[in-house]
């Protein structure tokens, strides 16, 4: 049995293993320290089966076939569809054909990705990468590989660490651990060092995070002090920075808008991050491209220049947000830049010259070091806890050797409870910078909401915000009374957290035998192997699928493009002709597509999700969508595309805060789930 430490980032991932002497970086197949986090569907001739092939064969088919390649699927991890970042900033900004899992699945797996007219989860897909990753390093090390530690962002939420978990598992690793990236990194850092005091702050900026962690390191012992982060802030938003300009480019150039086009946009993508990384040692970058349209139409050449200047004015937003969260980490511990020790630059997009230089500024400049490859020195110190870990065959999880770690909670986690007549109160159970595993369980004391009440219902949410809808649901328990239950009557609510984060939550009345124990775990949903059918039954997705797509070309086909509404209709007609000829594999290919185009067809699926969550709305919430829709459509008529762009953006934000916030009451509103929740106690 052998153990290894994985970093598995948004755009990069990396292994590491020990030899028996000291922990290397394992090369890939292809002789390099990184497997780029790409997946993509290679097509071969008519006769042949396609296939898919992830790290660098991906990103070299990604020019052929951009819109069948997949980047920064660590950015869906864990998430839901309808979520406002899974809209402005996967969907619209990757191209990523983006569906929604069907009811039987949403509550664990919202969001599904479409590669070569299949669905994936996230998780399936970045068990694909793991699997490639295990492949090397069994190749590298010259003999299997059974267990792991693997990174993920100190800022990642519950869910999106049970889903790394499950891709784990699915890629035929045993994890002993999911721990946290800017904590790994201060173990690679610490190597050799460990008679040595310091404090150090972890600046770690990956291609889709960003991550701060204070940590205490004394003798080989890692205490995090204080976490701060954002889990949609990294090298990916600076990409887009120079995309934007490639899109104003083509409009201003060549009259061509290539939004809602996701082949366009998969290669703006790459063009911009190979210009990112040339400004980063040189002072501008040439991009030269050239894109040939489909139909005859005539090709379209890019010949841009970016300089430094102009990519700094523009990332400089970003920039600022990362030193105002370092700012925040730092009063929180009562700390000054003078009190931190060593800064331990972390991630490739510690590359960027200007970023450099505003954590040089804030610190000085001795302190901030990057001695150790930040692209690497998470992956060293996974491999370092994993070169710790006691493996025993079977076993999920094995006690360590390695450095101590004292870890702490990033967010609350408590349950959502009626305060006075407010329904909707975060009691937190498990407050933020608790330190972890709990050597005994976290107590609350509440109370039934009604007299003689048969059930409780104890949502589970972790988060900052004093409102449990604002905050992220975790799970719900629901716990059966006892007859006759007094509105006097104790109930207690216990959580514990162990070395993997996973939480027991605890529901017992007072006094009496009667109680409730489950562990929560997002990783539980059913993993489907490419091609199983989504439902026990392929009609019952396509035959609404096919109805929706009916309406929406009625309703809103006058908004499409021409090629969008060719592709509707194509896909009804093949939903007719497979529920004629009970037509399995065509009806899912069906569904898929009118799925991707019902949600990836521009202005026309605005108007349609606009007109969705406006069922159920305040009046005044309808009323101010309809104006903003009607403000739009003067905008398309006029034919001012700029301010066409810019009410959209408005209105998709608009929308996607209003679903946000009505999923999260879900449930409140309704008197039968209000009176199953528990009343917090004055």
């Amino acid at each position: 049995m052998k153990a290894i430490g994985i970093d598995l980032g948004t755009t990069n991932s990396a292994a590491a293993a020990s030899d028996g002497k000291e922990v290397k970086i394992l090369p890939t197949q292809d002789g390099e320290s990184l497997t780029p986090s790409v997946v993509s569907f290679v097509k071969r001739r008519k006769k042949q089966a396609g296939e898919i092939v992830v790290g660098r064969q991906a990103v070299n088919n990604a020019e052929r076939d951009p819109a069948n390649t997949i980047f920064s699927i660590k950015r869906l991890m864990g998430r839901v569809y309808g979520e406002k970042q899974i809209v402005d900033q996967v969907h619209d900004r990757f191209g990523l054909r983006i569906a929604e899992a069907p009811p039987a699945e949403q509550e664990d797996q919202g969001v599904k990705i479409i590669l070569d007219d299949r669905s994936y989860t996230p998780v399936e897909i970045s068990a694909m990468i793991l699997k490639k990753i295990k492949s090397d390093a069994e190749l590298a090390l010259g003999e299997a590989v059974t267990h792991a530690v693997i990174t993920v962002p100190a800022w990642f939420e519950e869910r999106q660490r049970q889903a790394t978990a499950a891709a784990g598992s699915q890629a035929g690793l045993q994890v002993i651990e999911v721990i946290d990236e800017p904590t790994m990194a201060a173990v690679a850092f610490g190597l050799g060092k460990e008679e040595e005091r310091h404090r150090v702050l972890v600046f770690d900026l990956g291609g889709g995070t960003f991550d701060i962690s204070i940590i205490q390191m004394t003798a080989g012992q890692y205490s995090v002090l204080e976490i701060r982060g954002d889990n949609w802030l990294g090298g990916d938003d600076f990409d887009q920075t120079i995309v934007t300009r490639l899109v104003r480019y083509l409009k201003e150039e060549h009259d061509y808008d290539p939004s809602g086009d996701q082949a366009v946009l998969s290669k703006l993508k790459v063009a911009a991050q190979r210009a990112k990384t040339a400004l980063s040692a040189q002072q501008s970058a040439e991009i030269l491209e050239t894109y040939f349209r489909e139909g005859g139409a005539e090709p379209i050449d890019i010949d841009m220049e970016v300089t430094r200047e102009e990519f700094e004015a523009d990332i400089q937003p970003l920039v600022d947000k990362t030193i105002a969260l370092v700012e925040e980490a730092l009063e929180a511990q009562n700390l000054t830049p003078a009190d931190i020790t060593q800064v331990l630059m972390v991630g490739g997009s510690t590359a960027v010259p200007s970023v450099l230089a505003a954590v040089r500024k804030m610190f000085e400049e001795q302190k901030v070091r990057r001695h150790i490859n930040p692209m690497e020195c998470v992956a060293l110190g996974a491999g370092i806890r994993a070169a710790g870990a006691k493996l025993e065959a079977g076993a999920e999880t094995g006690d360590d050797e390695g450095p101590r770690l004292d870890q702490v909670t990033a967010m609350d986690l408590g349950i959502g409870a009626v305060k006075g007549d407010n329904p909707d109160v975060f009691v937190p159970i498990i407050p933020k910078g608790t330190p972890y595993p709990l050597t005994e369980a976290k107590r609350r004391i509440f109370s039934p909401t009604e007299e003689n009440q048969t059930l409780i219902r104890v949502p589970v949410y972790e988060g900052l915000s004093q409102r449990a809808s604002l905050n992220e649901q975790q799970g719900v328990i629901e716990f059966p009374l006892p007859e006759g239950i007094a509105l006097s009557a104790k109930v207690e609510v216990a959580f514990n957290y162990d070395r993997n984060r996973v939480l027991t939550v605890k529901v017992r009345v007072v006094g009496t035998d009667h109680f409730i124990e489950e562990t929560l775990r997002r990783d539980r949903a059913r993993m489907q192997t490419a091609g199983e059918s989504l439902v026990d039954d392929w009609r019952e997705e396509l035959q609404p699928a096919f109805q929706t797509g009916q309406q929406f070309l009625d309703i809103y086909g006058s908004d499409m493009t021409q090629e969008d509404r060719a592709e509707v209709e194509e896909a009804i007609r093949q939903a007719e002709q497979a529920l004629a000829n009970d037509d399995q594999t065509g009806g899912t290919q069906a569904t898929l597509l009118l799925q991707n185009k019902i949600m990836g067809s521009g202005t026309a699926s605005l108007l349609f999700i606009t007109e969705r969550a406006m069922h159920g709305a305040s009046p005044e919430a309808t009323q101010l969508l309809a104006q903003a829709v009607g403000t739009l459509r003067a905008a398309l008529e006029r034919g001012d595309q700029a301010e066409v762009d810019r009410l959209s953006t408005e209105l998709r934000l608009a929308v996607a805060q209003l679903m946000s916030q009505r999923a999260g009451i879900q449930g409140v509103e309704d008197r039968k789930d209000l009176e199953s929740l528990l009343r917090v106690t004055e």
